[in-house]
């Protein structure tokens, strides 16, 4: 329980967090209807928050007044040029399906500073989209700020107030309809804001800015290329970028070609109309999910969860801890808790044992969640090391490793679990503990050439400024996504006029070995062999790395060489710019 004099702290936590981050208002950088401060300053970078005041699109149905502003962060060398305008390049960056603006806080450190060692100024926006407005992170930003988990777990669970605020509840699992209004066209509009009001130099971001993407991000960037925001050519989307970075993705509007063929082309989109229109109305009316709340792991708790955890093995990472069992048992919870870290079908059917019988450090909890050797969910692991201090089991759920190295069927069965044997506890007696990327021993599931990302470093990513995840991640965006892909222009999509001019452009294509992506690029990769009119994108491919490790991979790695994602993107831009 916590203490009277606990309680009282909690009155002061905003000045706090301030403090502790180093914070400060920009008085001179603020404008009407911008705001701009300093979050975090390390390492001879400086991390800034900028929130934009931004109407959502007319179409939008009724939503509170935070949903009316667009933010991102602003990372800069602290020697760098105060105006972004006189820095050498800016990379405006999307973070991935269900990915706030922070889940890039790594790689955007990495490529600034393999770029200053080139003699480059460089600053690196990452995009946190309007959806994060249905999120209330208080009890994290307390909890960070005060170097205590607990807090965060009292505020979400406990109803604990701070700064007289309590949380006012999770959603039930339909949602509600505001998420509907979180779609393509909104999100293309909102990086057009930033980049017009931002950077209002055309000519600077037409020769210096480049834009890009991680996962879905990317995807949604090919998108924006090809939006026509004005009527006039010169506005398009593509024309706001020098080249374009697909991180573990594409930049594409139309990946196998659809829309190069006037007939395919116009077959598309009458084939595609009703169900956009249909899809539209459905999530209008409420009579589908508007978010992501229904989803076993990708559900809005399952994230405020993981950044908990993320803070007490960021403070706290050798206690054993209480997390999991201070949680309280919620469907959202306990279907990421049998999903993701059962180790077969008897696990997941009866519930027990699950992760709340096991023993660990906080920083074993953590890992075992996430890791590519113990997340059963290939598209959420991440190489942060091994499990130690217990016997260990090779998991069958779903599948036991093996037939994602089938070919043709390996194509899907890598693509859900993951390239990597999974391990998972199997004393409850025991105190599990973790051996991180530097210490991780060569066994039968793993060797330290396989790890790459620093465990510590991804705890505090988890909950950083402005989210590592969008908690309540809208479905609109993610229907319009794949109805665009396949050739809608109609509705809110009728704007997408540029499909192939992003391709004239200086481009990047990072993949990682051990990526669900990658399956999926290659089977891409296919389709440009066999139909004419699709495009053909060059990869660079990095051995071992998952989808997420594409975005977190350590800027040391084991064998002391730097990021290798890092170095791809700076010597990228560097041939880009000049």
């Amino acid at each position: 329980m916590r203490t009277p004099a606990r309680l009282r702290s909690l009155t002061a936590v905003t000045a706090i967090a301030l403090a502790a981050s180093g914070a400060t208002a920009l008085a001179s950088a603020e404008t009407p209807g911008r705001t701009e401060q300093v979050v975090e300053s390390a390492g001879g970078i400086e991390v800034r928050e900028v929130t934009l005041d931004s109407p959502m699109l007319p179409t939008a149905g009724p939503h509170p007044p935070e949903c009316d502003k667009i933010s991102y962060l602003r990372y800069r060398l602290t020697d760098g040029p105060e105006d972004p305008q006189r820095a050498d390049t800016v990379l405006v960056m999307q973070p991935g399906a269900t990915g706030s603006a922070y889940s890039l806080d790594r790689v955007a450190r990495n490529t600034l500073h393999q770029l200053a060692a080139k003699g480059k100024h460089a600053e690196w926006w990452s995009l946190a989209r309007r959806g994060v407005c249905q999120q209330d992170n208080t009890g994290i930003d307390a909890a960070r700020a005060a170097g205590d988990y607990r807090i965060a777990i009292d505020y979400y669970y406990n109803g604990a107030a701070i700064d007289g605020k309590t949380f006012p509840g999770w959603r039930g699992l339909w949602g509600d309809r505001m998420g509907a209004d979180f779609g393509v066209a909104q999100t293309s509009r909102d990086e057009y804001e930033i980049l017009t009001r931002e950077l209002p130099d055309q000519g600077f971001r037409r020769s210096k800015t480049l834009c890009g993407g991680h996962s879905q991000g990317g995807l949604l960037t090919g998108l924006f290329a090809a939006t026509d925001f004005t009527g006039d050519r010169a506005d398009a989307g593509y024309n706001q970028c020098a080249g374009f970075v697909a991180l573990d993705t594409l930049v594409t509007a139309d990946p196998v070609g659809l829309k190069v063929d006037p007939l395919f082309a116009k077959l598309s989109e009458l084939g595609l109309a009703l169900p956009e229109a249909i899809s539209t109305a459905l999530l209008k009316f409420g009579l589908a999910p508007a978010d992501n709340a229904l989803i076993p792991i990708f559900n809005p708790q399952t994230f405020n969860a993981l950044s908990i955890l993320g803070l007490a093995a960021q403070f706290e990472p050798d206690a054993e801890s209480d997390v999991l069992k201070r949680l309280p048992v919620t469907w959202g919870l306990d279907s990421t808790f049998r999903v993701g870290g059962a180790n077969n079908w008897a696990d997941v059917l009866t519930g027990a044992p699950n992760l709340r019988d096991f023993r660990f450090t906080n920083q074993a909890a953590f890992g075992q969640i996430l890791s590519k050797n113990g997340m059963n969910i290939g598209l959420d692991q991440v190489s942060l090391g091994a499990l130690a201090g217990g016997p260990v089991q090779e998991k069958t759920f779903p599948l036991p490793d093996g037939p994602q190295r089938i070919p043709l069927i390996g194509l899907g069965v890598g693509g859900v679990l993951g390239h990597e044997k999974r391990v998972g506890p199997v004393d409850p007696n025991v105190l599990y503990t973790w051996d991180d990327y530097r210490h991780t021993p060569t066994t039968f599931y793993t060797n330290p050439s396989d790890q790459v990302v620093d465990i510590a470093d991804f705890a505090r990513m988890v909950s950083g400024p402005l989210g590592f995840t969008e908690w309540y991640f809208p479905t609109r965006v993610l229907y319009d996504t794949f109805l665009a892909l396949a050739g809608s222009r109609t509705g809110s999509l009728s704007n997408i006029r540029f499909d192939a001019e992003v391709m004239g452009k200086p481009m990047i294509t990072i993949n990682g070995t051990d990526s669900v992506v990658h399956d999926f690029l290659d089977a891409q990769d296919l389709a440009a062999s066999i139909i004419p009119t699709a495009p053909h994108f060059q990869r660079v491919i990095v051995p071992g790395y998952t989808h997420i490790d594409t975005l977190a991979g350590a800027e040391t790695q084991n064998d002391g060489s730097p990021d290798p994602v890092g170095v791809a993107i700076a010597d990228f831009t560097a041939r880009t710019i000049g």
